[in-house]
């Protein structure tokens, strides 16, 4: 059986940072949330992977549809998730449990 060679590099994989909200806030409230979000993901290039910023998340529906396309695609080592503001548990559990890849669930606190 041939050997498949390790890699060295892990340039052409991608962590997803996603964001957590709800349309209870209203467009500008959410509109501050895509940027803020979008800020945070920037300050984390300095990872050794590409973080890939990812519009946020505000129905069950978007959610599960994340996670199978992070399913489906080989450069996805994983997904980042930031509840910016109140995002239901409730939101989350049909994507969650689609989820194949390793979740890592940020915690912020102002």
């Amino acid at each position: 059986m041939p050997r498949t060679p390790l890699r060295t590099s892990l340039d052409d994989l991608e962590v997803w940072f996603v964001t957590g909200s709800q349309t209870l806030y209203g467009e500008e409230t959410l509109r501050q949330v895509a940027d803020q979000s979008a800020a945070v993901a920037a300050g984390l290039s300095g990872l050794p992977v590409r973080v890939v910023w990812k519009p946020v998340l505000i129905e069950p529906d978007g959610i599960r549809r994340l996670a199978l396309d992070a399913n489906a695609d080989d450069r996805v080592i994983g997904i980042i998730a930031w509840m910016h503001t109140f995002s239901p548990a409730k939101m989350w559990i049909a994507g969650l449990d689609a989820l194949r890849k390793p979740l890592l669930h940020l915690h912020t606190q102002a």
